[in-house]
């Protein structure tokens, strides 16, 4: 019993330290909205293989993000006087 005693203290005072941060906000709502999405996306993965266009997304993006760094490396290279 005494231990009993102890143990709830122990764990109503850990509950209540628990408690004191906040909560995570529910994403349910979130999930039954894109339900839509995935239908369409189902559908039209029948027709076109949305992992090929994926792909060739990502290279896309890829090849324009290398190009907007190497502008910007040589901006500051030209940046330094002396080197043309």
């Amino acid at each position: 019993m005494i231990v009993e005693f102890f143990c709830n203290a122990i764990f109503f005072i850990l509950g209540f330290l628990i408690n004191l941060f906040p909560r995570f906000p529910s994403f349910k709502s979130l999930e039954i909205s894109l339900q839509p999405v995935y239908y369409v996306l189902n559908f039209v993965n029948h027709f076109i293989n949305l992992k090929v266009v994926s792909m060739g997304l990502i290279i896309i993006l890829l090849v324009y993000n290398i190009k907007f760094v190497w502008s910007i490396i040589m901006w500051l290279v030209r940046k330094i006087p002396g080197v043309s």
